[in-house]
């Protein structure tokens, strides 16, 4: 099962099942009569993946009544459910910052040349005390001086309520791009991290080389069977309940990413091997007790596993070094019986 929607997208199938996707989503492009570029390719790959629910809606109620599948249609369903809205939210927030500085621009240079005309009607004023010889006089002076200053102090204030107003819409702009930077980082099936923001930690990782550090992986066993038998919407439940245990064991200490399909990964920080075998035994064993039921049903879909392979970080690794490491313990454990861990 490839990899959910991310953003940027990551695709991680296997040669063969890349194969098959390709053979299925060729003749769906020449049907179609869109053009065999990267977009169109990436929609249709998608489509016939079947991981992409939303995409595949999307498609599916289109085709129900007759209607096209244009090149321009590819290109909003590629930039929706393949890019998630990224292009557009990251437009219309650097748009909306945009107008915020010219605004405040603005209204700067307009309280400028407030401040600056006031300026001059002080300092006539001024030149004018100087050779005052009459009540009246003086009176039209004071009036002149008491008319600038307000001038200044009114410019003064409407410039605090337009920075302020600036203010508050500049911090809803930084909480909209720290939504998209989440977004971006973030498995849209599970919630977890995932594939390109499990690279940056493990590349942060290896830089800190003197952390006492894991990596450990996850891989669901049999899960191409489970999906056969009781379909795809109830293999991302499975999934989505994994992802849950792994994440409440996680905490706030450890990231939780999605690797791949039905493969996960723990970056388990500031930890010994001991501490480390000890939590990756309650997720095994807590996951292979569990009695998964199908969606209305009181039927069990029967015991699901896990088989884990544990590494720990070297000082000389690098994120490949330590992947590698952790596959090779991972494998380890598929090849003596699955729903068992390993450490390499």
């Amino acid at each position: 099962m490839p990899n959910p929607s991310s953003f940027p997208p990551v695709y991680d199938d296997e040669a063969q099942s890349a194969s098959e996707n390709l053979r299925k989503a060729l003749p769906l492009l020449n049907k179609h009569k869109t053009p065999v570029n990267p977009v169109n390719y990436a929609v249709w790959y998608e489509y016939v993946s079947g991981n992409n629910q939303d995409l595949t809606t999307a498609i599916d109620q289109r085709l129900s009544k007759n209607e096209p599948i244009t090149t321009e249609l590819t290109q909003k369903l590629y930039e929706k459910y393949v890019l998630m809205g990224m292009p557009e939210r990251l437009e219309k927030t650097n748009s909306g910052m945009k107008i915020v500085v010219d605004n405040a621009l603005e209204n700067l240079s307009k309280a400028e040349s407030t401040t600056g005309s006031a300026l001059t009607g002080l300092n006539d004023s001024q030149s004018a005390l100087e050779s005052c010889n009459s009540t009246e006089e003086l009176k039209d002076l004071i009036g002149n001086i008491m008319a600038s200053t307000q001038a200044m102090t009114e410019s003064g204030m409407e410039l605090k309520k337009d920075l302020a107003q600036s203010s508050e819409e500049i911090a809803n702009l930084r909480k909209e791009l720290e939504v998209v930077k989440k977004l971006a980082e973030t498995d849209a099936l599970t919630g977890l991290l995932n594939r390109g923001a499990f690279n940056k930690e493990l590349m942060d990782l290896c830089r800190q080389n003197a952390v006492e550090a894991a990596l450990v992986m996850f891989d669901l066993d049999h899960f191409k069977r489970l999906n056969d038998t009781f379909g795809h919407l109830l293999g991302d439940k499975v999934i989505q309940f994994f992802a849950t245990l792994l994440q409440n064991h996680a905490g706030e200490q450890h990231l939780a990413v999605r690797y791949g399909g039905e493969e996960m990964a723990l970056i388990m920080l500031d930890i010994n091997q001991r501490e480390v075998l000890k939590i990756v035994e309650e997720i095994r064993s807590s996951f292979a007790n569990s009695r998964l039921k199908k969606k209305g049903q009181d039927e069990s879909i029967g015991q699901v596993t896990v088989s884990v392979g544990v590494t720990m970080l070297r000082s000389t690794d690098t994120p490949q070094t330590l992947i590698e490491r952790a596959d090779e313990a991972l494998y380890l454990s598929k090849e003596n019986g699955r729903n068992r861990i390993s450490v390499r």
